[in-house]
């Protein structure tokens, strides 16, 4: 046994001893394997792409459907917008307004008298006084002055009783025609406190050596560049670029009509055909947008004219008022206007609003003056709002003026047949317009016949 050798275990281990390893045998490769396995790569090449070929045709294809799809949307999307900003356009370029005044003139006349042959002034000259201010003819006028805007010139004339000619004018000069706001304002003041103090009970009134008449009133109108004429019947042109705009002195002529107006009954200073002419005046001044900081103004100068006509004068008058203004208003937002301007918090006003809106309401359905209320519902049930002709605007303008006509008279209380076509004529513009209606004004419509009918409803 050889001692130094191997044991029997460690020969069978195969990291001692391991296994011969077997030859490998060479294989000839042939011209055809080579041909064979070029074939087949190419083969593979060609498929792979065409599969990337129809891959990326697939992938263009549903690219264009989409893009077609999303240029159709893009379309549809602007056709609507485009709709619906017409519609909003038209609605929204309907608005009320006329530029009124254009360039002011120099007026026609002037009323400056020579205040040198004032008495008033002369009695300062004589008086004990004369020494403390030191007046002299040459300073009169900035004497006179500085009494009307410090308002001494009022007191002084409501204590004496008593107001001179020349004084008279030269106030209404400054209240007519001064570019001075001091002063213009006080002789506004001036003129308001002794024409209101006619109708003073216990006081006695102030004596006025003289009044102006309409002529004069009429003339700073057209001095100021009022454009409309009684005599025209015409609508009124658009201001240019050089027009001026309302003038200062307009507040002041207000006030002073008004007050003319307040004393009629004491001193008719206006008979009832001018009166008609002053509203008329008024009510145009209802349209001037450069006028909206007066309409307070305006609207409480127009109800004391309309309280200053006689009873036996007024129904006529306010007829002939709304004949005059339904024919020469234009057909659009200015009619609207008009009438809800006109204040309706007496029974005159009411009457005045009422009977434009009539007027104007026969003007629109081109009817005649003499027809009956019913044959006016008539009309404006027989309009067919489901028509696409059908003017929806113009449709509007009746409702708002048939609810000023109806509700601000008691001509519902007192013919029930014509609240019954009323409300016939509110659920037809309620009704014959859906929801979903895109014209101008179709929302409008039914939305102020919905208003109106929880009214005839809740009566």
């Amino acid at each position: 046994m050889n001692m130094d050798g191997p044991l029997d275990f460690e020969n069978e281990d195969p990291l001692v001893n391991p296994p011969p390893s077997a030859e490998k045998r060479k294989k000839v490769i042939g011209l055809d394997d080579l041909l064979s396995d070029f074939y087949k790569e190419k083969s593979k090449l060609i498929d792979r792409g065409n599969r990337k070929r129809k891959a990326s045709s697939k992938l263009c294809d549903s690219d264009d459907d989409e893009r077609g799809q999303e240029a159709l949307l893009s379309i549809i999307v602007d056709d609507c917008r485009n709709q619906m900003n017409e519609i909003c356009s038209e609605e929204d370029t309907q608005e009320w307004g006329l530029c009124l005044f254009g360039d002011q003139k120099a007026p026609t006349r002037s009323l400056l008298a020579d205040l040198d042959n004032c008495y008033l002034l002369k009695e300062f000259l004589t008086s004990q006084l004369n020494s403390v201010v030191d007046l002299s003819p040459d300073n009169g006028t900035a004497f006179l002055e500085g009494l009307l805007a410090n308002g001494w010139l009022t007191k002084l004339i409501l204590t004496c009783a008593r107001v001179e000619t020349i004084i008279c004018k030269w106030t209404l000069d400054i209240l007519l025609y001064s570019p001075k706001e001091d002063l213009r304002s006080s002789a506004c003041d001036f003129w308001c406190s002794i024409l209101l103090s006619q109708n003073e009970v216990n006081g006695a009134p102030v004596e006025i050596q003289w009044l102006p008449n309409y002529q004069i009133l009429k003339e700073a109108l057209e001095s100021y560049g009022f454009r409309i004429n009684s005599s025209q019947n015409v609508e009124l042109p658009e201001a240019d670029s050089k027009s001026q705009g309302p003038p200062q002195n307009i507040r002041a002529w207000l006030k002073f009509v008004a007050a003319c107006c307040q004393i009629r009954c004491k001193k008719p200073i206006f008979n009832a055909s001018q009166l008609e002419q002053i509203a008329e005046v008024l009510v145009w001044l209802l349209l001037d947008r450069g006028l909206q900081g007066l309409l307070l103004l305006l609207q409480e100068c127009l109800i004391s004219v309309t309280e200053s006509f006689k009873e036996e004068e007024w129904v006529s008058s306010c007829k002939n008022l709304a004949n005059s203004l339904a024919s020469r208003v234009p057909q659009d937002m200015n009619c609207l206007r008009i009438v809800e301007s006109v204040a309706g918090v007496d029974a005159r006003s009411k009457h005045l609003r009422s009977t434009i809106a009539n007027q104007m309401l026969v003007v629109l359905l081109e009817h005649k003056s003499q027809e009956s209320d019913e044959n006016l519902m008539s009309s404006l049930m027989s309009i067919n709002l489901k028509e696409k002709s059908c003017n929806l605007f113009r449709t509007y303008m009746m409702l708002v003026l048939a609810e000023n006509w109806l509700l601000s008279s008691k001509l519902v209380e007192e013919k029930p047949v014509l609240r019954d076509m009323w409300a016939v004529f509110l659920r037809n513009c309620f009704c014959q317009i859906n929801s979903t209606d895109l014209r101008p004004f179709a929302s409008k419509v039914r939305t102020k016949a919905s208003y109106l009918l929880q009214g005839c409803r809740s009566d």
